[in-house]
């Protein structure tokens, strides 16, 4: 009995003490992890797209940082050239090729740039989509004054046929007996032992295919005998002739070919051999290319390499296309607030003094859209790999003290015994460590792009105003 009525106090208590809170003022809650997912905000961020798997590597450091910027936190964009190493020399390792195999997109420059490429893809084997940055771009013209072209002295040319011709033995080539029978010389440079057919005045005679893959000059040398060069149905005509005592060479011709076909008549030979030495001037093989591939030195040219970039990107992978295109939209801006920055510090220099000497033809596209002359290049032609003669850097000088040049600007791992001999004679000064085919690392001046672009253009500027 007596628990019963305890029971019913206790009872009576607590809904007393219910009833109270129920009239009270609320108590703050306790916070409460939710489990239902929370109210968005206003201004909600974009959500965030999964990564990517896709393997992409750039060809060189300036293009993986542009590529880098397209493609945001979707994916990551390695470099295949180290930092601080000029593409115009670079070797690939056999941990390169290991590197490109491995790719699903690579990406280039392109234009003739990478004249490492096909033997490394070569290599690589197996199928990857390649991203051409520069396509659509097209290379600029030489300016009155400018030139893109090296000369080279009769006893430059004699000592380039002679030289290229006394490394290597003759490779053995039969000649169509027509021209509409010619045989294709088995690749664009080297030494020949050509087999002839006898014609009916006793000469020997015969008929190959020259196939080039890129544009220059070219020298060409054979025995006793004629040659004639025919491309797209015009004759090539020889702009330098030499004669020669080497090889069993004994007249050689200095010729500007275009990439393609080129036809080689053979006649007037008085045995049925006849040797032939076909060689780019100088034995650089892409020392001058059809154009100059240095595209990106214009931020307003790779405004096209980043849409070339951002298709490449979306077609490899379609999930991220908006991502790529909200990216490259944001980074063109960049690039078109760049162009404007250059501009206005290129404003500080006199017109008269908006004069360049570099160490080989890359700023021209630069120079075109800011107002500077190109007055010479102490390497004559779009790559490093060239040299350039006796005769060349004699005709530099006397550019220089026509032109009252200023500075001589040098890129980053130039040899500067040439510039230095130069500002010795010319009484100018050298501007070196500008960065134009490598960026730097993060510590350096140069670790991106725009970054690369703006250090230059700032010691361009303070050398010459």
């Amino acid at each position: 009995m007596f628990r019963s009525i305890s029971i019913l106090r206790l009872l009576a208590l607590a809904l007393l003490i219910m009833s109270i809170a129920a009239c009270a003022s609320p108590a703050t809650p306790i916070p409460v992890p939710p489990t239902a997912v929370p109210a968005q905000p206003a201004f909600a961020p974009t959500p965030t797209i999964a990564a990517s798997t896709l393997k992409v590597l750039a060809a060189e450091t300036f293009l993986a940082d542009i590529a880098q910027n397209v493609a945001g936190s979707r994916l990551k964009v390695d470099a295949l050239v180290p930092i601080g190493v000029d593409p115009h020399g670079f070797e690939p390792t056999p941990a390169d090729v290991r590197r490109v195999a491995d790719s699903q997109l690579l990406i280039v420059n392109g234009a003739g740039f990478e004249a490492f490429l096909a033997k490394l893809l070569e290599n690589a084997g197996g199928k990857r989509a390649v991203i051409e940055a520069s396509n659509g771009l097209k290379s600029r013209e030489a300016k009155e004054g400018e030139t893109l072209r090296a000369e080279m002295s009769d006893a430059d040319l004699v000592k380039s046929i002679c030289g290229a011709a006394g490394g290597e033995s003759p490779k053995s080539t039969p000649a169509g007996k027509t021209a509409t029978a010619a045989t294709t010389l088995p690749g664009e440079e080297g030494l020949f032992a050509i087999t002839l057919t006898k014609q009916a005045d006793g000469t020997f005679a015969g008929y190959l295919t020259l196939e080039t893959d890129h544009s220059g000059d070219f020298q060409i040398a054979i025995g006793e005998g004629k040659v004639a060069l025919t491309a797209e149905g015009k004759a090539v005509k020889s702009e330098k002739q030499v004669a020669l005592k080497c090889a069993g060479l004994t007249q050689g011709h200095l010729l500007e070919l275009r990439k393609g076909q080129v036809a080689v008549a053979l006649t007037g030979f008085k045995t049925d051999k006849a040797i032939l030495l076909v060689a780019p001037a100088g034995g650089h093989a892409h020392q001058h290319h059809a154009g100059d591939p240095h595209f990106w030195l214009d931020p307003n040219n790779v405004i096209k390499y980043v849409e070339n970039i951002r298709d490449g990107l979306s077609q490899a992978d379609p999930s991220g296309a908006a991502m790529y295109q909200a990216n490259a939209s944001a980074y063109i801006a960049q690039l078109k607030q760049l162009d404007q920055w250059i501009a206005e510090q290129v404003k500080a220099i006199p017109q008269e003094r908006r004069l360049l000497v570099t160490n080989h033809e890359s700023f021209g596209y630069l120079a075109d859209r800011y107002g500077f002359k190109i007055v010479g290049t102490i390497i004559p032609g779009v790559s490093t790999g060239a040299a350039p003669s006796a005769q060349q850097l004699a005709a530099l000088v006397n550019q220089i003290k026509a032109a009252k040049v200023k500075a001589i600007f040098l890129e980053t791992g130039t040899n500067p015994q040439l510039a230095k001999q130069i500002a010795q004679e010319t009484g100018i000064k050298v501007v070196v460590e500008l960065h134009t085919h490598s960026l730097t690392d993060a510590k350096g001046s140069a670790p991106t792009y725009i970054e690369m672009i703006k250090s230059n253009v700032k010691m361009i500027v303070d050398a010459l105003k």
